[in-house]
């Protein structure tokens, strides 16, 4: 069970198409075992009802299914639930992934997987940073909503003692950190009390120091550094850094006492504004390029860009109603109106699905943001 949807887990159910492949959501409710398990054994007998609709063979996937219904009745997995389950079913792989998103119900069987409920859970989301700084230790982190890892910079010290216990100039501060003689520069000192200038002469130079290594790791990469620390050290920390792109806000407090989820969790509600910037910006490009031949608004136009990589942003509006047909990829045709029900798919997520192939930007907004209040439209590459 996993409950980060990492790039590679996204890659995986876009390059896998093959029948069955059976897509699974779900709204569950985190602790409620006996909720999750009705969701769970009522899926898998849709499941299995869309199989035979489909005139799919139900052995060639008969043992994850099996996995599934197991999964299913283990009362550690039911409890664990977060607010959605996504799962994913071919003859090769079992995925579940338990996210912080209410998906509507929906059980589908088909040659593909169907990702575009999972819009919410791609879309927004943002990279960024986090410095957790203190007198006691020293971390960086990279980020996004779902997921946090260290991040390891050769020979950066691990606090402040390890900083400044070569580095103090004895006629500038008038002494050298006890650490020196054996003892520690926070017993030289007054704690996380900044109570003489001395010690914020301790505290500047430690940020100096520690800004060097964080920088030049930075230079370039041009996201967001959220600091987690006790004000005075984040505000003196903010003085002595030359990276641009360091969010006002910060996570006050200890971060020593802080987990490595609630310093992400804390990050996350920091950067998460950038979203609406994000597509403010991108909206925008759309209109000042919509007298020319850069932007398309039709399903068809999108669906055939999308099959040649030509799509450089999405827009869908989350109001959006699916759209049945078929892309006829041999003559570069959309067909609407096509009959066979076995055939049919729906072009929003074929289109979706291509331009997520093509590493292309995706906005999923509320329709009073869309690009002239349109369903769909885009940004052509050229």
């Amino acid at each position: 069970l996993m409950e980060v949807m990492k790039i590679q887990d996204l890659r995986y159910l876009l390059e896998n198409a093959e029948h069955p492949s059976i897509t699974i959501y779900l709204p569950t409710i985190p602790g409620d075992k006996d909720t999750n398990r009705i969701l769970i054994k009522n899926s898998i007998s849709k499941a299995r009802d869309a199989i035979k609709e489909k005139d799919y063979d139900v052995r060639d996937i008969e043992e994850n299914l099996k996995a599934f219904t197991l999964m299913g009745e283990d009362l550690s997995f039911l409890n664990a639930q977060k607010e959605g389950l996504a799962v994913f079913i071919n003859k090769h792989e079992l995925k579940t992934y338990r996210l912080p998103h209410a998906f509507e119900e929906t059980v589908i069987a088909d040659n593909i997987f169907h990702i575009k409920p999972l819009l919410p859970v791609i879309t927004e989301n943002i990279d960024y940073y986090i410095l957790a700084i203190s007198k006691n230790t020293l971390a960086l982190y990279s980020a996004n909503r779902f997921e946090i890892n260290p991040i390891d910079i050769p020979d950066m010290p691990k606090n402040m003692d390890e900083a400044l216990q070569y580095d103090i100039d004895e006629s500038h501060l008038g002494r050298r950190p006890a650490k020196v003689s054996g003892g520690s520069l926070g017993a030289a000192t007054h704690g996380e009390n900044i109570g003489d200038e001395t010690e914020k002469e301790f505290v500047l130079r430690y940020c100096q120091i520690v800004e060097k290594y964080i920088s030049t790791f930075l230079n370039s990469k041009n996201k967001t550094l959220v600091l987690a620390g006790v004000d005075y050290i984040s505000s003196i920390y903010k003085e002595a850094s030359s990276y641009k792109n360091i969010s006002e806000k910060t996570i006050s407090g200890n971060p020593e006492t802080m987990t490595a989820s609630s310093l992400r969790d804390h990050a996350w509600h920091i950067v998460k504004p950038q979203l609406l910037i994000d597509s403010e910006k991108a909206v925008a490009q759309y209109g000042n390029l919509s007298n020319t031949d850069r932007t398309v608004d039709s399903i068809s136009q999108i669906v055939k860009a999308s099959h040649v990589q030509r799509i450089d942003t999405l827009f869908l509006s989350k109001s959006a109603e699916p759209i049945p047909g078929v892309y006829d990829k041999e003559n570069d045709r959309v067909n609407t109106d096509y009959a066979d029900p076995h055939e049919v798919q729906d072009l929003i997520g074929i289109s979706v699905r291509q331009t997520l192939l093509a590493g292309g930007k995706i906005y999923y907004l509320d329709h009073a943001h869309m690009p002239e209040h349109k369903p769909i439209a885009a940004i052509l590459r050229y």
